[in-house]
């Protein structure tokens, strides 16, 4: 092989490594501009670990007390790009016009891409009349809860519906609230919405202990005036003694005395109510009473009851007895006082403050 093939031959290896070289650098070069443009080269979902991975989730409910809706809808793409939806293990009274609670309702939540027309919960509203406990309906608007017949708008992407699980009536039970649950998620599916429901078991239990803390505070206060030695009391005296001590006539009948939010204080009536007849003008007794729950500062109107109550049984020569019909002393008093503030206070303690809006609607 002479020297000019030789070189030839050297000339092509040389060539070819250069021209290796150079694509080696230009492919590098283009690599770098598009992990500058797109961010760098995600994980082989294969070889590289999986442990930062994460299930989507909607809001931040706890899976295991809540029912998601199992009809497919169209997707609520906003959820990414907004804060999580509220969660029912969260007390629920963003603001002042809010009437819903998880204290003592049932909450499902309704996402929904495209806003909720007013006109469109005529159906739900339909649906969920038929329910005999209290119902309430509320729409977010700028971050805060109103119900959707006072809110400022008429559309809402975000509502919550209530379904009251106790009143004096007892306890929900856990088939009332599954029909609860199927109506949300029946309305939600129609709007192309999603829906969080309350698992009906959770519900249903939280509604029995609520029925327990009913029982244990639905207490009615009372003190008694009768006639001495079997006399009786004119009915039109005491009506015009009670309106002197500020107290006013229903339009039933009844003397009532309210607090300055209008709200009940304390009523008195015909100890023998049970059995008189509307035609009688005379009675035995009366009883002056005051329902706890409903009352938003009981030991005051407990005082305010027994001192008007006094000035009845001195002015129509009555005494002051309790319901067995024996005197009412001092020590006797003070014994009601102390069972009423225990049970005043252990309502605060619960949430539940007598005289509120939560206790007026438990204890209804």
């Amino acid at each position: 092989m002479s020297d000019l093939q030789l070189a030839l031959i050297a000339f092509g290896v040389v060539l070819v490594a250069g021209v290796a070289v150079y694509n080696a650098v230009q492919e590098r070069k283009a690599r770098n501009r598009a992990e500058k443009a797109f961010g760098g080269r995600p994980p082989d979902a294969l070889f590289e670990g999986a442990e930062g991975r994460r299930e989507p989730t909607i809001g931040s409910i706890p899976p295991s007390d809540i029912v998601e809706a199992a009809e497919t809808v169209a997707p609520v793409t906003r959820a990414a790009s907004r804060a999580p939806a509220p969660s029912l293990a969260e007390e629920l009274e963003s603001a002042s016009a809010a009437e819903v609670s998880t204290r003592i309702d049932t909450v499902a939540v309704i996402l929904a891409d495209e806003p909720i027309m007013s006109e469109q919960l005529q159906p739900l509203a339909e649906a969920l009349r038929h329910h005999a406990t209290p119902i309430h309906v509320e729409g977010i608007v700028d971050e805060q809860w109103y119900p959707v017949d006072t809110s400022p708008k008429r559309s809402w992407r975000e509502l919550r519906v209530a379904m009251q699980l106790a009143s004096r009536q007892g306890p929900v039970a856990e088939e009332e609230i599954e029909r609860f649950n199927r109506t949300i998620a029946d309305f939600a599916a129609a709007v192309s919405a999603v829906s969080q429901r309350e698992a009906p078991a959770t519900a249903a239990a939280r509604a029995r202990e609520l029925d327990q803390f009913c029982a244990d505070t639905d207490i009615e206060v009372a003190v008694n005036v009768i006639g001495q030695y079997g006399a009786t009391f004119a009915l039109a005296r005491v009506k015009a003694l009670a309106l002197e001590n500020g107290l006013s006539e229903t339009g039933s009948g009844e003397l009532v005395r309210y607090a300055p939010d209008g709200s009940q204080e304390f009523v008195i009536r015909r100890l023998d109510d049970a059995h008189s007849k509307p035609a009688t003008t005379y009675t035995p007794g009366l009883t002056f009473a005051l329902d706890l729950p409903q009352v938003a500062d009981a030991p005051r109107v407990l005082a305010e009851m027994v001192e008007v109550a006094g000035i009845f049984a001195a002015t129509l020569g009555g005494q002051l007895v309790d319901d067995n019909r024996r005197a009412l002393t001092d020590a006797g008093l003070a014994s009601i006082r102390r069972s009423l503030e225990h049970i005043f206070h252990d309502m605060e303690s619960h949430g539940i403050p007598a005289g509120g809006t939560l206790a007026r609607r438990l204890f209804s």
